[in-house]
């Protein structure tokens, strides 16, 4: 929506937050009670959940009516009922959503550390973001919903990390931009290992959608991702007790990775800086009631912070530096705009 179209939309609506906006709610019932979110419009085909009170993720996403997101069984919950439990204090508050950011100092696979037990993807998404603005703005002419707030991963002794996080969600096209600054605020060497847990679910994930990539180089996790059921690139149908799959995707020249409904006649993509992010996973999860396809860009892998280090793949940050990270989701159902992905994949 253009800043100068915005006169004549008044002559036809008294309050443009019916069409396009951000309303400001708190849940009030079940394990999500006094979670604070954020209800955004962008007026074309966008609608989606803000999460404040999960470090400004994105729980719900809808695309022209249609579900894009994956919605695990736990649903919301208020990040007071989490527990650091190896693997299970994560998924038993894993609501999923379009968005979960992993880390921050620590993400991906459980481990002992430098003398510390780390559990699952660690502690970001169960955190309520502090200094929360949201509103509408204008670059140039576009009108845009933003969504600021900022996280922080302290403990006395160690660690003292922020992200400063900026969603941009546009008006003139079906896009959400996510701009994190991380900073190390403490005085020592500190790790830094988001993920980014973009997830998507039925109906968008559905038997016969197919997964394009822009890396020259695609690894299987394990043998079961080698050896299991179906291949990376195509969905299957949901089966009662299917393990998941994950595959690795690196040597991006286009930096991106695509689900593609042919059925519903949409596409979702995820464009990242490939410089911020060597490592694409994919998680191709078929089980029944746990039916989920994760595409995340993350810093170093999800193998777990003793294995980043030993590996030598483990970003840094040194007393008083930042690292900028940035990634879009794009959504459209032009068959023209959908051949232009797929021809920038392999």
């Amino acid at each position: 929506m253009k800043k100068s179209e915005l006169f004549e939309m008044r002559k036809r609506v008294g309050n443009l937050n019916a069409l396009m906006g951000v309303t400001d709610y708190v849940l009030n019932d079940g394990p999500g009670k006094g979670v604070r979110v954020f209800h955004v419009k962008n007026g074309k085909g966008l609608d989606l959940t803000v999460a404040a009170d999960r470090g400004l993720d994105i729980p719900y996403l809808a695309f022209k009516g249609v579900t894009m997101s994956f919605a695990s069984k736990t649903g919301m919950r208020n990040p007071a009922f989490y527990q650091e439990e190896g693997v299970r204090g994560f998924l038993k508050q894993f609501n999923a959503g379009m968005l979960t950011t992993c880390g921050l100092s620590y993400a991906g696979a459980p481990c002992q550390d430098a003398g510390r037990e780390l559990g699952l993807h660690g502690p970001y998404s169960n955190t309520p973001a502090g200094h929360v603005s949201a509103r509408v703005e204008f670059d140039q002419d576009e009108a845009v919903i933003r969504l600021r707030g900022e996280v922080r991963e302290a403990c006395v002794f160690e660690e003292n990390l922020t992200l400063s996080r900026v969603i941009t969600v546009r008006t003139d096209t079906d896009q959400v931009e996510v701009w994190d600054r991380v900073e190390n605020q403490g005085f020592a060497p500190t790790p830094v290992m988001n993920v980014y847990h973009v997830n998507f679910g039925y109906p968008m994930l559905d038997q016969g959608a197919k997964v394009y990539t822009g890396a020259a180089k695609v690894e299987p996790r394990d043998d079961w991702a080698k050896n299991g059921p179906g291949v990376w690139q195509v969905m299957d149908a949901p089966e009662i007790g299917r393990a998941e799959q994950c595959y690795f995707h690196t040597q991006f020249d286009q930096p991106m990775a695509m689900i593609h409904n042919e059925k519903l006649g949409m596409a979702a993509v995820v464009r990242f800086d490939k410089e911020a992010f060597p490592l694409l996973c994919q998680w191709k999860c078929m089980m029944a009631g746990d039916y989920a396809l994760g595409l995340e860009p993350t810093l170093a892998g999800v193998m777990g912070r003793r294995y980043a280090r030993e590996q030598g793949v483990m970003p840094v940050l040194e007393a008083g530096e930042h690292m900028d990270l940035r990634f879009s989701l794009t959504f459209t159902d032009d068959p023209q705009q959908i051949q232009d992905f797929i021809k920038q994949a392999h």
